[in-house]
């Protein structure tokens, strides 16, 4: 018996197939982060860092696969904060909601403007000097929250004028840089321990954020349950293809110079093509960190919105512009949020903070498939399942707490007293609210 909402309450048109749906997730995904992470991974790995990006394939082809079963069967708005509160409730759904804005949300921004910030600094030294750099911080997040708050049409331009060439100078880089490879300098000495390889994936997991994204569309997918899985796969397939290609070409012409480079593609890009080279991937650097901003900058504050709405954050942040009708004080505050993180830490931290958030939010939510199956939700008759049973989804989540147990004590115990304080705040909330 479906329990959930029925399809006819979304009657959109279902007009996106496997290829469009595949692409949609490589855009969403490909951020400023993969510019940077290739140094990180080598300095963790070395040669070896390819096994990182097998784990974080391996671990989101899984999760894409909890992903689309999730959404088949919860028809409310929300993505994953409505696939942990339809089985678990509200308290673990406002803890799913919370990583999604913080983990998700501001702290993945966060660390792509240190990268900007670095990469920029590398080209214009001026830009290294702590005042600037905060100056520049804020800036940056000023315009891009004001753009946003004068309309939803200004932030959608914005964020597709960003986002149209930032895979191209990537892709290039792979297809060139390929003929500048020096074996000798991917050769393996010895194999990494397993803790090393979990600890690099747990970094490498921050570039493989934002795949569920493309999962907002399902109600205008065809045949879902065919469509979501292969659109995904496809995906996945093209994102993990195109980052084994960067750490592979990163590594064979940078070689032990690659862990100590604060802007490894730039380096990369002047030894294959020269200076101009290095000049299009700092722009690269640029287009992309500017347009991951405004594509966020766009959604996330709407889940402030939405929970000072439902009384489960202040309700000022649910105040709408008189003029524009847009969430100002959600998008100013989440603007304020972002680029508090981004001037207090760096993005090695940062990124560390947004993976291990997001990895707990995964695991809730991978959690959540199983109990949609007991407890029967779903859209219709015929929801996506995954094959071979409970199979997947306690795979994924071993794989996520395996890669969790990688952090130190001290980031371990971060992330979870943040979730025990966050648990906490809405235990009491729902308690002071009383039954419904």
């Amino acid at each position: 018996m479906p329990t959930d909402l029925p399809p006819e309450s979304t009657p959109l048109k279902r007009v996106i197939g496997v290829t469009s749906l595949g692409l949609n997730a490589v855009n969403l995904t490909i951020a400023a982060g993969i510019f940077g992470l290739p140094a990180i991974i080598a300095g963790i790995l070395g040669a070896q860092g390819i096994l990182a990006y097998l784990v974080c394939a391996l671990l989101f082809g899984l999760v894409g696969l909890c992903f689309a079963e999730a959404g088949s069967r919860v028809g409310r708005a929300g993505g994953l904060y409505a696939y942990a509160t339809v089985p678990f409730g509200p308290i673990v759904g406002g803890i799913a909601g919370t990583l999604l804005w913080t983990a998700s949300g501001s702290v993945a921004d966060a660390a792509i403007v240190n990268l900007l910030v670095d990469t920029l600094a590398a080209a214009i030294p001026a830009l290294g000097a702590p005042w600037v750099r905060v100056v520049f911080i804020l800036s940056l997040f000023t315009l891009v929250a004001l753009i946003n708050i004068r309309g939803v049409s200004h932030g959608v331009r914005l964020s597709v004028a960003l986002t149209i060439t930032k895979i191209a100078p990537l892709a290039l880089l792979v297809i060139v840089g390929v003929f500048f490879i020096d074996p000798a300098k991917l050769a393996w000495i010895g194999t990494p321990p397993l803790h090393s390889v979990g600890q690099a994936a747990v970094v490498l997991f921050y570039a493989f954020i934002g795949v569920e994204a493309a999962l907002n569309m399902s109600g205008e997918v065809i045949r879902p349950s065919r469509t979501v899985p292969r659109g995904i796969l496809l995906g996945l397939t093209i994102i993990a293809g195109l980052y084994m290609g960067l750490q592979l070409v990163a590594q064979g012409t940078l070689g032990a110079a690659l862990p100590l480079s604060k802007a490894p593609l730039v380096d990369t890009a002047n030894v294959v093509f020269g200076a101009w080279g290095g000049r299009l991937i700092v722009l690269a650097v640029a287009i992309s960190a500017s347009g991951c901003l405004a594509a966020d900058m766009l959604s996330s504050p709407r889940v402030l919105h939405a929970f000072a709405e439902q009384r489960q954050l202040p309700h000022f942040l649910a105040r709408v512009h008189p003029r524009f009708g847009t969430p100002a004080m959600a998008i100013a505050t989440y603007a304020a949020v972002c680029a508090t993180f981004a001037m207090t830490g760096t993005f090695k931290q940062l990124l560390i903070m947004s993976s291990s958030g997001t990895l707990v939010l995964y695991l809730i939510c991978c959690l959540g498939v199983l109990k949609l199956r007991a407890q029967h939700v779903a859209i219709d008759n015929s929801p996506f399942t995954i094959p071979f049973g409970p199979i997947v989804p306690a795979t994924a989540c071993l794989i996520i707490v395996w890669m969790l147990s990688t952090l130190s004590f001290k980031e371990i115990w971060w992330t979870l007293a943040f979730i025990s304080v966050v648990g906490i705040a809405y235990a009491a909330h729902e308690y002071r609210r009383g039954p419904a």
